[in-house]
């Protein structure tokens, strides 16, 4: 018997199985479950007379004020605010503090590997620059001046291969620092 013959017929093994033991799963569990069947009545007193039939209180059909977690549903919280179908959704998401997004290139005019040039971050200060397209980051020292370039941040050509190719330059970043 060759390998790929046995490899067959395990798999139409399994197959079989699967399609027999699944909805024999599903139609053994259905209907069993005694919290699918609703809550055991309470047994409030006898009838007089009767030795075997007990008076039962009736079952609880309204929901209760909390589900099943413990809290508390949504339509039972107020809204502070009217709202408008003509309003569009707001959703604030906090700047990071001390950062700057924009475009990054390279120069092969920087000397150190681990300096770059950030206009708009003080100088001498350490960043860390990442790729929002990949989410590639390093960490260079803006202690590099020259005029002020039209990118938000200019790498070394070696730290700028750290998080993206050459070719694709320029690329949208985010600095922090």
């Amino acid at each position: 018997m060759s390998f790929e013959q046995s490899q067959r017929r395990r798999l139409a093994i399994a197959i079989a199985l699967t399609v027999i033991l699944v909805p024999a799963v599903f139609l053994l569990n259905r209907g069993d479950d005694p919290a699918a069947i609703g809550p055991a009545p309470t047994v409030i007193g006898t009838v007089p007379g009767a030795t075997t039939a007990p008076v039962l209180a009736p079952a609880p059909s309204e929901p209760t004020a909390t589900d099943v977690m413990g809290t508390s549903p949504v339509d039972i919280l107020d809204d502070p605010l009217p709202v408008s179908e003509d309003d569009p959704a707001t959703i604030a998401i906090p700047r990071v503090p001390q950062s700057v997004s924009g475009p990054a290139s390279f120069s092969r005019n920087i000397r150190l590997p681990t300096g770059c040039y950030a206009p708009d971050v003080p100088y001498n200060t350490r960043i860390t620059v990442t790729n929002l397209d990949n989410s590639r980051s390093i960490s260079c020292i803006n202690n590099v001046r020259g005029t002020r370039p039209d990118e938000a941040v200019v790498l070394h050509a070696d730290a700028f291969l750290q998080i993206a190719d050459l070719t694709d330059a320029p690329v949208p970043v985010q600095i922090t620092w």
